[in-house]
């Protein structure tokens, strides 16, 4: 059940990368599917480069559609547009290598992808071996550690978990598209676009009428999720000609794990035969199974062996109880088994599960571990490809003599061993399936750690049957390989940690930068609010001054009356006149200072500003 807040977003996200890398799969998608956020990232003077991957030849011109593309690019801002050319509808997950050029060179920390949801080859072939480069590629994530991904919608809509607003932009993006005469000539994706956009501010404020839709997750957890992940609603692998495969589960007394592991398999949709071989567990009645019943247990490799004995199909792939394959598990090992190769193998994610207060497993901890390149003397030296990530005929296995019965740990290594003496293996470096360890379970890993006598024992044994072929120079180019890969592998982290430490430092003088900033400010405004008082007192004091002024005014007038008197008058006394010229002198000194003071000035200004 999915609550109805958590199925899809209500409130806008700020969506931002200070460095953001789009993919396009063909002139105009970049605008169709996200030139809203372009245009945001644009206008914030942000650094965005945008790869288009494809010319877009068989809907047209292909300089014409680069021209279209150059000017609605344009429409939004000044962008690094780059062109790659690959032939359109010709786009296949070669360009993996394109895309890490691009990843390396650039550095974004937000990238833009087609979601796994389109239905164009392009935009699926486009997010595919983006995702096959992050996966295939581990020294990527030196680079890209705190980047995110977000799949945007173009042609068909995908289940978002971030919407954002677009609406100050919304008129720009159209433009952008307008630009693109050849494509509006025959589909109008200008109303398409608005369309879209407007549907997707269906579950916004009001003030929200347009809006983009992405999924966003971030750039490692790519490494430890399916495609299937990505796009739960579709198929991810179409499988053009279905290869009859038999399942092979081992298993015993552990029902609640076997249900999981079969319902694993039948999630695949893919037409294989189960063969559940319980390897004297209690009796047990599995409908829709071909059911292979050991009385006693006969060991891990006699029951492999039984399995594929018992199957009837010509290749068989291999589950235990407590492993699960994702979606696109057989479909994956299904499309490559065209190539000439003894096997194939995908990517596995290790997931560590342990008991939860409620008293059931939860995960806590998924880690990439076995992502190796087939290396036939890396194989001699250690096992790197885990039983479920296999595929392989069953004549060839049944040829070989399955599984030696000897070994009761380590069984599909010394297999492996033998069957890379027939010839080379092909990875697929996609994670299909999840090998599941307990805490407190049977998990050969937990059961039997790395140093503990039981594994050391079992490696020796695998090593002792095929000491003819591990010689010194085995040794010697596996470990000067493997010294090479973590050489790399540590001067990208050093180089990592480094751009860690300079951007710590970066933050930290940005920091007190702002927080001088910030102190300079706070000295403006202590200083404006003092100005703001003295107003407010100047203010208080008006009154009294205009008081004042009209008192020396009134003052004025009886002394003028008063100069007449005297003029006019033979009555007055000589020492009267002496008192009022002494009065006069005191009074006209009192003007002279008054017409001096700051206050007369400021009455002066307020008056012309009153304009009298």
């Amino acid at each position: 059940m999915v609550i109805e807040a958590e199925a899809i977003p209500y409130e806008p996200a700020r969506l931002r990368g200070e460095r953001l890398l789009v993919f396009a799969p063909h002139p105009d998608d970049e605008v169709i599917g996200c030139g809203g956020l372009i245009a945001q990232h644009l206008r914030e003077r942000r650094a965005v480069r945008i790869v288009v991957a494809t010319d877009g030849a068989e809907a047209g011109d292909a300089a014409t559609r680069e021209e279209e593309s150059r000017r609605g690019v344009a429409r939004l801002g000044e962008a690094d547009l780059q062109f790659l050319r690959f032939p359109d509808r010709g786009l296949g997950v070669d360009a993996s290598a394109r895309i890490r050029e691009q990843l390396r060179e650039f550095r974004p920390d937000l990238i833009l992808v087609p979601s796994l949801g389109e239905i164009h080859p392009d935009h699926l072939a486009l997010a595919r071996a983006f995702i096959s480069a992050i996966q295939s590629d581990e020294t990527l994530f030196a680079d890209l550690a705190i980047a995110r991904v977000a799949f945007y919608e173009v042609s068909q809509p995908l289940r978002p978990n971030t919407i954002v607003d677009i609406s100050d932009v919304a008129e720009l993006k159209y433009a952008a598209i307008a630009e693109h005469t050849s494509q509006l000539a025959v589909r109008d994706y200008v109303s398409y676009a608005r369309g879209l956009n407007a549907y997707r501010a269906m579950t916004m404020p009001p003030e929200t009428k347009f809006a983009e839709a992405y999924f966003v997750v971030d750039l490692p957890s790519l490494r430890t999720t399916p495609m299937s992940g990505l796009a739960p609603a579709r198929t991810v692998e179409i499988v053009r000609e279905t290869l009859p495969v038999s399942v092979v589960i081992r298993t015993k007394d552990r029902p609640a794990l076997l249900r999981e592991a079969i319902a694993s398999v039948r999630a695949t949709e893919y037409p294989c035969e189960l063969v559940v071989v319980n390897d004297g567990g209690a009796p047990a009645e599995i409908p829709g199974v071909t059911l292979v019943q050991h009385e006693t247990s006969l060991g891990r490799s006699a029951a492999a062996n039984a399995g594929v004995n018992a199957a009837k199909n010509a290749y068989v792939a291999f589950l235990d109880d407590d492993d699960l394959f994702y979606p696109e598990h057989l479909a994956t090992l299904a499309n490559a088994s065209r190539s000439a190769h003894v096997a194939w193998y995908s990517d596995a994610v290790s997931a560590f599960l342990r008991p939860a207060e409620s008293g059931a497993y939860e995960t806590y901890s998924r880690m990439r571990l076995f992502a190796q390149d087939y290396d036939r003397e890396l194989l001699l030296v250690d096992n790197y490809i885990p039983l479920p990530t296999l595929l392989v005929a069953r004549e060839t296995f049944l040829a070989l003599g399955g599984f030696d019965p000897e070994f009761d740990l380590f069984e599909d290594w010394d297999f492996l061993i033998r069957l890379s003496q027939r010839g080379t293996f092909l990875r697929v470096p996609r994670v299909t399936c999840e090998v599941r360890h307990f805490e407190g379970g049977s998990s050969v890993v937990l059961a039997a750690p790395e140093g503990s006598p039981k594994f050391r024992e079992a490696k020796l044994q695998v090593w002792r049957k095929h000491a003819t072929q591990l010689g010194e120079d085995v040794f010697a180019n596996v470990f000067e390989r493997q010294k090479k890969r973590l050489n790399a592998l540590y001067s990208d982290v050093v180089e990592a940690k480094g751009a860690a430490a300079d951007a710590g430092k970066n933050v930290s003088r940005s920091l007190r930068e702002s927080i001088e900033t910030q102190n300079t400010l706070n000295g403006y405004m202590l200083r404006v609010r003092e100005l703001e008082g003295a107003m407010t007192a100047l203010q208080g004091l008006v009154p009294e001054l205009t008081y004042k002024i009209a008192e020396i005014a009134r003052l004025t007038l009886e002394l003028e009356r008063a100069r007449e008197e005297l003029r006019t008058s033979n009555a007055a006394s000589t020492a009267e006149i002496e008192r009022l010229r002494v009065e006069i002198a005191r009074l006209n000194g009192l003007l002279e200072m008054i017409y001096r003071s700051r206050t007369w000035k400021l009455h002066t200004m307020v008056e012309k500003a009153r304009g009298r």
